[in-house]
């Protein structure tokens, strides 16, 4: 049963990053209960339209993992045939801020008859947890001060 208990305590500690250690002249097992934080941090977003863009519905999902940041979004409601920049940026919806990586690493949203787009964004970048983060919408890429949709993303 003791050899049980012990490959089990170290199979745990081997699948959480807990350090176990064993007392030869007593026995008594010591478990270090810290868990490291875990393989990549993954952030959501709901986006809706403004401004008179009520019909914009869109999800970004986004996977960090050592450094490398890949965002999904697809969004419903844009008009077909347009070409519409997207972009995670710095702050909320309601305060703007610094896009997140290049602005090239955001492939255009080009929205079929049915009014749905969606697109994928990888770059060499880390999101801080402490930070508000946004996805935003343009009306087009001649109209960057426009946005037509805003969604905050988080961890």
């Amino acid at each position: 049963m003791r050899i049980a208990t012990l490959f089990l305590l170290a199979a745990t500690a081997a699948a959480c990053h807990t350090r176990v250690e064993t007392d030869p002249s007593t026995g008594s097992v010591d478990i270090d209960a810290r868990v490291d934080k875990k393989a990549g941090e993954d952030w959501t977003g709901d986006v809706r339209g403004i401004a008179g863009w009520s019909a914009i519905r869109g999800r970004a999902n986004g996977r960090e993992l050592a450094g490398d940041l890949t965002v999904n979004f697809s969004v419903e409601g844009l008009p077909a045939g347009g070409s519409h920049p997207w972009h995670v940026h710095e702050g909320k919806c309601s305060g703007g801020g610094p896009i997140v990586g290049p602005a090239s690493a955001y492939p255009l949203l080009r929205p079929g008859s049915d009014g749905r787009a969606s697109a994928t964004a990888s770059m060499r970048v880390s999101l801080n947890e402490a930070r508000d983060y946004h996805v935003n919408v343009h009306l087009s890429p001649g109209q960057m001060g426009t946005i037509i949709a805003c969604g905050d993303f988080d961890d």
